[in-house]
């Protein structure tokens, strides 16, 4: 597929490298490209750059990899048009650090996957990758062993689709649901960041185990 990266920070770059290794063509759309010069030489053909708006047209799936503050100012840039009828998968957090502790901008009676949603019509939403740190994205295995990746979105074809992303990168991964289900996600999102707050550790991960 022709995949569109909106976003161009650490999680960004890793995400298209790992998409590029699954064959897909990858392209961030940014107002920086010049810092994105190692990273497209590092994929070669595979990977492109692009303003926002060229690459949300270009692609046939979206990601947005922004700061939570910035995902409605990245969406309108992009053009609203640009994204009708495309899985877009939501990374992003509404993440909220003005009190002076870790806290979210909106949760419990809505959330930003919603808020996506709505401002996204005629997109498929399926909210993935929130719950981690950038590199671990796309390499989970980790000390204790492999944890589990949770989505939720409306639409069951595009979570199958960011699923086989997900089971390509080693995830094993759990359906919650609509895009409602978004607000646990994005609480469980700032409860990775509370334990990092905590303990200073970054790579960490959640594992669902019962019997």
């Amino acid at each position: 597929m022709k995949i569109g990266i909106l976003g161009s920070g650490t999680a960004g770059q890793t995400l298209g490298r790992g998409l590029a290794r699954l064959g897909h063509e990858v392209r961030i759309g940014t107002r920086d490209p010049a810092k994105l010069g190692d990273w497209q030489r590092a994929l070669g053909p595979s990977a492109s750059v692009s303003s926002t708006a060229e690459c949300a047209a270009w692609a046939e799936a979206i990601v947005l990899t922004v700061h939570g503050t910035a995902v409605d100012a990245v969406i309108e840039a992009a053009g609203i048009e640009h994204f009708a009828g495309k899985v877009v998968v939501d990374t992003c957090d509404p993440l909220d650090f003005s009190s002076g502790r870790p806290g979210l901008f909106v949760g419990t009676t809505d959330s930003l996957g919603e808020r996506v949603q709505r401002r996204l019509p005629d997109a498929k939403v399926v909210k993935a990758f929130n719950i981690v740190l950038a590199n671990v994205m796309i390499e989970p295995t980790l000390s204790g062993g492999t944890p589990d990746m949770f989505i939720a979105g409306n639409d069951a074809g595009a979570k199958e689709l960011v699923g086989t992303w997900l089971r390509a990168f080693g995830w094993p991964v759990i359906d919650l649901g609509d895009i409602q289900n978004a607000r646990w996600l994005e609480a469980l999102s700032l409860l990775w960041v509370v334990y990092h707050f905590q303990t200073g550790k970054k790579l960490h991960a959640f594992q669902l185990v019962g019997k």
